[in-house]
């Protein structure tokens, strides 16, 4: 048997008072604060209603606050509400403050007490600086706003200049990547055996480099660490994702001194016994051991060996003649038939055309492969060589090189050069495919293979360094995104450094800042590390300091980079920046049946309680970065809509998006070069004025990247 009951209960207050306060109160804001007073009884109230601000010490603050109505006399009828306004103006200084707010009414009352905090006012905020010096150079380094004096409430706080020297080693840093992987699929096997002995031959060739690499290999920790202090950086690392990569690589795990000799060869052998151990009986390679054979992973496999042929590594022969007899048989079984029947897969065609040609002769391949179809395999390629990718062009190009058709070789090259963008700091690039997950859309390998074609058909130097310099800054925000891209990288900069003498030689800069000189060295057989810096504070940043002279007469590349911090109470006119550049627009939002209409609202607009209101902050990056903070301060009086923090997928990139009492962040684990826009709401939710902090951008681990928005003051009635 059941049976079921149900009753009510309703619970109240006779006399209820509830403050509407923001989350939080800004410097120098203008609130008008809402305080509801609830009568339930049944008769009409009237009394007292008191309020007042406490400091940590249960000190009254009122007059610090402008505040001249403290106590207000109420009626309420019966079942009814009322609401008093109370304004300040939130004075100087932060902290946690008290808001106490009391009303009685004879032998009612009833009370509320809640803690709010007054967040700083003056705006704390980087300029940076940057230039790249190749060979002998000379470059200015200055500050605009630095140099006049027109803003009485700056306080300057540092000036640091960052000289990045060495960035041979920076490639070296890679290398712990490369090979710590933790999926050890046949391509990472091969790109952990090539890095590592190209590497180790490029040191017995250059005996400063080798010293060099006994003293490196005797780090504690497998990168530089980040989290150590770097006057660049003014966010604090605890509140991101990373900290651990920050902290040199995962706390718990074994590190390997991989520039050790002994440890060297027992990884290229390790990986090397990998790789053979796969080798299935028709000779093919799969992707992970113990898998079916992929002609595209036999095809990587034997293209790392070719490489490493170029460095005078020891290579087994009779297991690439082995292969090659595989990918024969899947060419004429399955490739041809492709290219009779759809006229398709003419990239995995140039690739095998591209590769047969990197071996010093034809026995390496056991002459398996015809002279007719290579021939029928280059004009194939021929024929769709305006659908390739700058990628497979370089392929491509260097194949008809080799096959002497040398008019076909530079229409093909010309092409790729057509295409490519060229900056002063930001050296050569092309823009990136729409398909980058495509191997030979690969922008890292794009570049780092169009290096390597570059130095075969007589490519303008200028083109070549700037290509260099490209690869190097991509490092600088980065670690190359893949170990078959950091592979391709490292083939490629060992051949071009070794060819252009950049290798074991002494580096030299001298910076001329204010009426100080400093010089620094870089001396081959030592690591200088990522600090070689100048740091000026407080009263000592000036404009005497400026303008900041670089000068090198070394060969080879190194950048330069300068960060301006302080803080200022007036609002930023202007969106700064140089690496990066950020832009912030806020739009009243108004639904009208069937559309929504936006209205810009300019600097000093008003809208209205309940308003919504639509914030687009645009960010433009010039290069691929990794590891980049946006924040976007909410000015006091508006509340977030969507209060959810989530990972987010659009505009062909990915984020998570952080909703916090105070601001809106944006972490992006990698950006490329181009702009992009995000869209919030907030609703307005107090009147008053109200101050919204320029939004900031920052790389979390090179800060010396950075830029902002301009400031802006919203009004609320």
């Amino acid at each position: 048997q059941s049976g079921k009951l149900n009753k009510e209960a309703r619970t109240l207050k006779d006399l209820m008072v509830r403050p509407y306060l923001p989350r939080f109160f800004r410097e120098g804001d203008e609130i008008d604060l809402k305080i509801m007073i609830n009568n339930s009884s049944e008769r009409e109230l009237s009394g007292k209603l008191e309020f007042d601000i406490l400091d940590q010490n249960q000190k009254s603050v009122l007059d610090k606050f402008k505040i001249k109505n403290e106590i207000q006399n109420f009626s309420a009828k019966s079942k009814a509400n009322i609401t008093k306004n109370i304004s300040l103006k939130v004075p100087v200084g932060s902290g946690i403050y008290q808001v106490k707010v009391k009303a009685n009414s004879g032998s009612y009352s009833d009370g509320e007490i809640r803690s709010i905090p007054i967040l700083p006012g003056r705006m704390h905020l980087a300029e940076s600086r940057f230039v790249t010096l190749k060979n002998k150079d000379r470059k200015d380094i200055s500050f605009n706003e630095l140099e006049k004096s027109d803003d009485s409430t700056r306080i300057n706080e540092q000036l640091t200049l960052t000289i990045d020297g060495q960035l041979f080693y920076s490639v070296l840093s890679a290398l712990p990547y490369i090979v710590s992987h933790p999926y050890k699929s046949l391509e990472q096997a091969m790109s952990s055996f090539l890095s590592t002995s190209i590497i180790t031959s490029i040191f017995d060739e250059f005996s400063s480099l080798k010293s060099m690499a006994k003293e490196f290999s005797s780090r504690s920790s497998k990168f530089e660490r980040w989290d150590s202090e770097d006057p660049n950086r003014k966010i604090s690392l605890e509140e991101t994702p990373w900290l651990v990569d920050a902290q040199g690589g995962e706390k718990d795990s074994e590190l390997l001194n991989i520039l050790n000799p002994d440890n060297a060869n027992d990884i290229k052998k390790k990986n090397l016994d990998l790789i053979l151990n796969s080798q299935t009986a028709s000779g093919g390679f799969p992707w992970f051991p113990g898998g079916p054979p992929s002609p595209y992973i036999t095809l990587e496999i034997l293209f790392g060996f070719s490489k490493a042929l170029e460095f005078k590594v020891d290579v087994p022969k009779d297991a690439v003649v082995k292969a090659w007899g595989y990918l024969h048989q899947h060419y004429i079984n399955e490739t041809l038939k492709n290219i009779q029947s759809a006229d398709c897969c003419f990239e995995f065609v140039t690739f095998i055309n591209f590769v047969l040609n990197q071996y010093p002769d034809s026995s390496w391949s056991g002459k398996v492969f015809t002279e007719a179809e290579k021939k029928q395999m280059l004009d194939f390629s021929m024929k769709h060589w305006k659908e390739h990718s700058p990628f497979m062009k370089s392929y491509l190009a260097i194949t008809l090189k080799k096959a002497k058709r040398d008019n076909d070789a530079k229409l093909v090259w010309d092409s790729v050069m057509d295409s490519v963008i060229v900056s002063k700091d930001e050296g050569a690039h092309w823009a990136m495919e729409d398909k980058t997950w495509l191997w030979y859309n690969d922008t890292i390998g794009t570049h780092a293979m169009a290096l390597r074609a570059g130095s075969e058909l007589a490519t303008k130097p200028e083109i070549l360094d700037g290509l260099v310099q490209w690869i190097f800054l991509n490092k600088q925000l980065n670690h190359w995104k893949s170990t078959m891209a950091t592979s391709e990288v490292i083939y490629s900069i060992a051949h071009y450094l070794k060819k252009t003498k950049q290798l074991g030689i002494k580096e030299e800069a001298k910076v001329t800042i204010g009426k100080e000189v400093v010089e620094f060295k870089f001396d081959p057989s030592k690591y200088s590390g990522k600090k070689n810096q100048i740091v000026y504070k407080n009263e000592e940043v000036n404009n005497s300091l400026l303008p900041i002279t670089v000068e090198k007469s070394t060969p080879g590349f190194m950048f330069a980079s300068a960060t301006w911090n302080y803080s200022t109470d007036k609002m930023p006119t202007k969106a700064v920046g140089d690496f990066f550049s950020v832009t912030r627009k806020y739009f009243k939002r108004e639904v009208n049946k069937d559309h929504v209409q936006l209205t810009e609202l300019k600097n000093g607009d008003s809208v209205l309680i309940g308003d919504e209101v639509q914030v687009q902050v645009t960010i433009n990056s010039k290069h691929p970065a990794d590891y980049v903070h946006l924040k976007d301060p909410r000015p006091s009086g508006f509340e977030p809509i969507a209060i959810r923090s989530e990972h987010k997928w659009d505009l062909g990139i990915y984020w998570y998006e952080e909703v916090r009492d105070s601001a809106t962040n944006f972490f992006f684990e990698h950006i490329v070069q181009g702009e992009y826009n995000f869209k919030y709401s907030i609703k307005a939710t107090h009147a008053g004025k109200f101050k919204a902090a320029p939004a900031t951008m920052q790389p979390l681990y090179a800060p010396e990247f950075s830029a902002y928005s301009a400031g802006d003051e919203l009004i609320i009635k």
